[in-house]
């Protein structure tokens, strides 16, 4: 199936840095992980990444091989907290509301991107709800 691809506006505004989740925020070394949320439930390793998973907390923590600090975070259940005030299970509407327009929307609308200098949030929303949240670093250290 072919995606869909309509670019519409870049909305980052005066972004300092990358968004948080959970007290995480892009580049948090191991030891500021662990400090935060304590240790992972599970760690795998895949094609030069590495993923810790929170499972309770619906958090994924992605490490890119070489780099000391995370590359992505996605969150796949409310307790994992919110973005931006964005949330798993928020209303589309709602996530609109709060994030504004999205940079990118793929998928006829299934995923909704906004881009910061070094960052991309990418939202899936499925049945008008959010359903993933994902948080990915676009530039090396």
């Amino acid at each position: 199936m072919a995606s869909l691809l309509v670019v519409v506006a870049a909305v980052t505004g005066g972004q300092s840095g990358p968004p948080q989740l959970a007290g995480v925020s892009l580049g948090t070394t191991p030891q500021g992980v662990r400090s935060v949320l304590g240790p992972p439930d599970r760690q795998q390793e895949s094609l030069g990444m590495q993923f810790w998973d929170y499972e309770q907390r619906g958090i994924t923590l992605i490490w890119r091989e070489g780099e000391s600090g995370v590359h992505g975070i996605v969150a796949s259940r409310a307790e994992a907290g919110d973005v931006e005030g964005v949330r798993v299970g928020d209303r589309a509407g709602e996530m609109r509301g709060k994030l504004g327009a999205p940079a990118r929307v793929r998928q006829g609308g299934r995923f909704l991107d906004f881009i910061g200098a070094s960052w991309v949030l990418s939202i899936e929303v499925r049945r008008g709800r959010v359903v993933e949240i994902t948080l990915l670093g676009t530039a090396g250290p």
